[in-house]
């Protein structure tokens, strides 16, 4: 048993352990908005060079120019977040043997892909390639998804998360994490489908909403590759909606699932709705730049949400792996057992 003193010594290390983490993710975010409005008012090729602006760190008239502004901005919280990864390692590991190992692997992932993402936007520029504009905007989403894993394992949430002991061996439970994944890997693909949409320039290809033509039909007149990439944009929308009402159902429904998971559950819920407002909002006024951006930001956080719910079934897996590995068993969260938590 920890002694009080220690204890709060770790609880006060882990907040700003913790802090630090949501604040990398949160950075990161608003970088994923910076470049978002670049790609919309294609301003990604604005400079020809790089690691330099118009071989500068500070190009002239970059702060007046709304594309020279979009871009530089991007590149600089660019670089702001790869010193926040770097910052994130030695945090990690300053913080041995506090934090699980599975989180320094994480931090050195996370920093591995933040430097493979920095290139990935680089080789864009000098290659003025679009399949790299879409590998570097899908390459991104996966970093968060990271960074999300990262700030729950070192947050309270994570700690005072109560699953059943059960749970490792329980085939609910292994259920949910597939479900999860599943879920999670659809709203990748879509990301993927998006990236083409936006990069073609199809994102108008279908005009009208909800319906796909002007006589009510939810089929196309035409088919060509932008109404058919479109449409597809739109189908796998619906079937990540399904996906995840059907699958928040079942959580509501089965005894001992944890408020803080169906809190993420009812969080993308919301978060859902307002994506589809946002897809019909880009359509009804044309594309608008602001509508347009935060469809893509909040595709992203949608993404998060989703998938820490899908990463709050694999705690006992993880947990269990500490103790085995030798971390103490004051840096891992205890479970707590009751006869209501453990799934029937």
């Amino acid at each position: 048993m920890v002694s009080s003193q220690n204890y709060s010594d770790l609880k006060t290390h882990d907040r700003w352990l913790a802090g630090y983490c949501f604040l990398t993710f949160m950075v990161t975010l608003i970088l994923m908005y910076a470049g978002g409005f670049t790609t919309t008012i294609g301003a990604g090729m604005v400079f020809p060079d790089w690691p330099l602006s118009n071989g500068s760190l500070n190009p002239p008239g970059w702060t007046t120019d709304e594309a020279m502004l979009a871009e530089h901005s991007h590149r600089l919280l660019g670089a702001v977040v790869g010193m926040m990864c770097i910052g994130l390692v030695v945090f990690l590991h300053l913080s041995r043997p506090r934090v699980e190992p599975w989180l320094r692997i994480a931090g050195w992932l996370a920093m591995g892909l933040v430097v493979f993402q920095g290139l990935l936007g680089g080789l864009r520029v000098l290659l003025v390639s679009l399949d790299l504009a879409k590998v570097h905007g899908v390459t991104a989403q996966i970093f968060l998804c990271l960074l999300v894993a990262i700030s729950i394992g070192t947050s309270a949430w994570w700690k005072r998360l109560a699953l059943p002991a059960s749970a490792v061996e329980s085939q609910q439970w292994r259920g949910h994490r597939w479900v999860g994944g599943l879920l999670v890997a659809l709203i990748v693909a879509q990301l993927v489908i998006g990236a083409v949409l936006r990069h073609r320039g199809a994102g108008l290809a279908i005009p009208y909403f909800p319906h796909s033509s002007p006589d009510g039909s939810f089929l196309p007149v035409a088919w060509n590759w932008a109404t058919q990439i479109h449409f597809a944009h739109r189908a796998m929308a619906l079937v990540i909606y399904v996906m995840l009402i059907a699958w928040l159902v079942r959580l509501i429904r089965q005894p001992g699932i944890p408020r803080p998971v169906l809190r993420l559950g009812w969080a993308a819920f919301f978060l859902v709705h307002v994506q589809v407002l946002l897809g019909a909002l880009i359509i009804w006024n044309i594309r608008q730049p602001m509508e347009t951006t935060l469809h893509v930001l909040n595709g992203a956080i949608f993404l998060s949400v989703c998938w820490a719910m899908t990463f709050a079934f694999w705690k006992p897996v993880l947990t269990t792996g500490s103790e085995s590995s030798g971390v103490p068993a004051a840096a891992v969260p205890s479970v707590n057992v009751t006869k209501d938590s453990i799934p029937t």
